[in-house]
């Protein structure tokens, strides 16, 4: 239920080498819409975090392909050849949890491939093209995907597509699902440009100063009969107080709900972007067919504060 996890290392082949290294340099990687997306992406879809990369180059003649290792972005890295790399296989990195110390793969992203790089001793050569700021850019894809549809429990949209996108939540004025829609409206919609992330529209939690927790939830039964699945929550937020986030079982142990939190995220007065591992609390619910996420803003300093939320998405793989 997890990627795989990446360690951030310096490799190069021994024999065939140089004394003075050529140099790959690449700044970072973007995420893009697919050229056969067919209908846009939501505003926010493609809002990302890439860390970190992970190069595999193949050199003409080699049996093998040759593990360069994975590197923090931006990175320059020397390596010891000063033959055109054939192939070369850029797989984008995060930080799961947003933690440095997992990093993994995204298996949501696509592979960067690039052919015929050319390397020569004593010098770089840039990944990408250049952007608006002169930074070196790849740019990546998420794997095809499809919204899955959910009435009364039944699961109407069947797709061939790799992922699946069970929730989602952008606060756009044309595209507001509400999917954080309760009775007591616990999450509502801020369109002041100097606190919205992406777009017309944020989530916005009100959290009282005299309220120790508070508990809002995506109000959709998720529905994922797949427990060989990933399943990943990622979205921006930034907040005043500490933001537990878990899942709750549907009717789990005969009966009775069950709650678990996945991590808890720190105040940050930044929007920041997080891929939320939801897999392994799901196996402590056995893959329970049927759960909801829920957050719960903690108070415990009765300071109160706000809590924003942009570009929520559930997605399995």
């Amino acid at each position: 239920m997890v990627g795989v996890a990446a360690t951030i290392v310096c490799g190069c082949k021994k024999e065939e080498t140089t004394k003075v290294p050529g140099y790959l340099h690449l700044d970072k990687v973007e995420v893009v819409e697919r050229a056969d997306a067919g209908t846009p992406s939501p505003t926010g879809f493609l809002t990302s975090d890439i860390d970190a990369v992970q190069l595999v180059a193949y050199w003409e003649g080699d049996e093998e392909e040759t593990n360069l290792g994975t590197f923090q972005l931006p990175c320059t890295l020397p390596v010891l050849r000063d033959k055109t790399i054939t192939r070369l296989r850029v797989t984008p990195v995060v930080k799961q949890n947003g933690i440095a110390a997992t990093r993994i793969e995204y298996p949501y992203y696509e592979y960067i491939r690039l052919t015929d790089v050319p390397l020569a001793t004593d010098s770089t050569t840039n990944l990408g093209t250049q952007d608006a700021e002169g930074k070196w850019t790849l740019s990546t894809t998420y794997r095809p995907w499809t919204v899955q549809q959910i009435v009364d429990g039944q699961i109407l949209t069947v797709s061939d597509t790799v992922v699946k996108v069970l929730a989602q939540e952008y606060f756009e004025a044309a595209q507001v699902t509400w999917i954080f829609f309760d009775t007591n409206r616990v999450v509502d919609r801020t369109v002041d440009p100097d606190l919205i992330c992406t777009g017309t529209g944020s989530g916005i939690v009100d959290v009282p100063a005299n309220k120790q927790t508070l508990d809002f939830e995506i109000n959709n039964d998720i529905v994922c009969n797949d427990p060989t699945a990933y399943l990943y929550l990622e979205m921006n937020f930034k907040t005043d107080v500490r933001l537990s986030v878990g899942m709750r079982s549907a009717y789990y142990d005969g009966g009775t709900q069950s709650l678990q939190s996945a991590m808890t995220l720190y105040e940050t007065q930044e929007w920041k972007k997080i891929y939320i591992n939801l897999g392994r609390v799901w196996s402590q619910f056995n893959y329970h067919s049927t759960f909801r996420v829920v957050f719960t803003a903690l108070n415990s300093e009765g300071k109160g504060g706000k809590v924003y939320l942009d570009n929520v998405k559930l997605l399995q793989m």
